[in-house]
């Protein structure tokens, strides 16, 4: 069999055992990274390298962070003061989790916004009375759609500055992302409110950092433990170029920990395994379908598709929905720096500008909502939620459909062939 051929049967096996979910995902997903390095898509070194990654250390100090909230028993003041401006209703805590996310975002890493928002959400709901599960698989949709909104809010679109630059082309400024980030947010707001949300299920579930005990509230923990939080989040806003994320959230748990706010073992338990396992089996996964050459050949497809003298229209089309899709495998970067290159050759042979193409390739490589395995975030809300692939594709796919709307109806507008 060729490489092709043997990623895309262990991706289809993964995806079937996904849906199907006869064993544990974590269990599948592990499986799969084990069957890439014994095909010889990857090296067996290199089975495990997700898991020695800033985002997996991010993750577990954020983690820690978050769960002294509740162990200093602050987070039903904290919910019961946000409860006041949204009220009970799931609807209303949903819209406002996507708001508040999509403006964090923008200017913020949506991992960062997520690992700091999260306790507050759950604690809303708990608050409310509704599960936190859709609202945090909202936090996730809403943390995707700011990062549209500026060219640093997520890290493929400096990315994709830089292909350009190398060949040859001036680059986007800083707010040239800015009406196609906006139209995502308010289109993608409204669907996962009005809609979106009535298409999954409340699974129940309450992520490990909020499992614990109920506690009267200590002002002294409280404080310690919310001025963590909110220096953290300040550090995470500034991304001093000595002072990387994860660095500050390890930090923020050693003052945690060191001040007594949470004992050692507690911190330990605040940590979610299944969600750190599930986040670190992602590179492998992705790192075997790149070197599959599957990508490679997905362009040599969109050549053939386009024929010899394609419309602006038709470019658009299928190049956003061939990188919309590769990128659910790949992550976002290696699809933006495989598709940049091929869009605007395609661009130059049929006489059209560059920047629209570039746009949407820009846009479709970081849409990675559609499936589990899409992104570090998504895994990252699989264990947090416990929602199943079926659940993602629900209301993940029509949200693709949304981002080509928007990309569809403003190229023409903001950056005409």
């Amino acid at each position: 069999m060729s490489p092709i051929s043997i990623a895309l049967l262990i991706i289809a096996i993964t995806v079937v055992l996904f849906i199907w979910e006869p064993i544990p995902i974590i269990v599948t997903a592990i499986g799969a990274s084990i069957a890439f390095a014994y095909t010889g898509l990857i090296e067996v070194s290199d089975i495990f390298t997700g898991y020695n990654s800033t985002t997996i250390v991010l993750l577990a100090g954020m983690m820690v962070i978050g769960s002294s909230l509740f162990h200093a028993g602050i987070t039903d003041l904290i919910g019961e003061k946000m409860v006041r401006v949204t009220g009970k209703s799931e609807r209303n805590i949903i819209l406002a989790t996507l708001i508040v996310s999509c403006l964090l975002s923008s200017v913020c890493s949506n991992i960062g916004v997520m690992t700091a928002m999260a306790p507050l959400v759950t604690a809303m709901c708990i608050a409310a009375g509704v599960g936190p599960s859709k609202a945090l698989l909202a936090l996730l949709f809403g943390a995707q759609f700011g990062g549209f909104v500026t060219l640093v809010g997520v890290g493929s679109n400096a990315t994709a500055n830089s292909v350009m630059s190398d060949l040859g082309i001036t680059p986007f400024g800083f707010f040239s992302i800015t009406p196609f980030g906006i139209g995502v947010c308010i289109l993608g707001t409204l669907y996962f409110t009005f809609i979106g949300r009535k298409m999954i299920p409340d699974t129940g579930y309450v992520p490990e950092f909020a499992k614990t005990e109920k506690k009267p509230l200590d002002k002294k923990k409280a404080a310690i433990s919310v001025v963590t939080l909110l220096c953290v989040l300040v550090v995470i806003a500034a991304s001093p170029d000595n002072m990387p994320m994860h660095v500050a959230a390890v930090i923020g748990a050693l003052v945690i920990v060191g001040t007594k706010c949470m004992s050692v073992q507690e911190a330990i338990r605040a940590i979610d395994w299944n969600c750190m396992l599930l986040v670190g089996s992602l590179t492998a996964i992705s790192t075997g379908f790149k070197n599959s050459g599957a990508g490679d050949a997905v362009a040599e497809m969109i050549l053939k598709i386009l024929g010899d003298d394609p419309s602006p229209f038709m470019v658009t089309t299928v190049i956003f929905f061939a990188a919309a899709i590769l990128t659910q495998f790949m992550s976002n970067i290696p699809s933006i720096m495989l598709f940049l290159p091929i869009g605007i050759s395609i661009a130059e042979q049929i006489g059209v500008s560059p920047y629209p193409v570039a746009m949407t390739i820009t846009l479709a490589g970081a849409a990675s909502y559609a499936i589990p395995f899409a992104a570090p975030q998504n895994m990252m809300t699989v264990g947090w939620t416990q929602y199943k692939f079926v659940d993602f594709c629900k209301i993940g796919l029509p949200m693709l459909l949304v981002t080509y709307v928007v990309v569809a109806a403003l190229v023409p507008i903001f950056l005409p062939y």
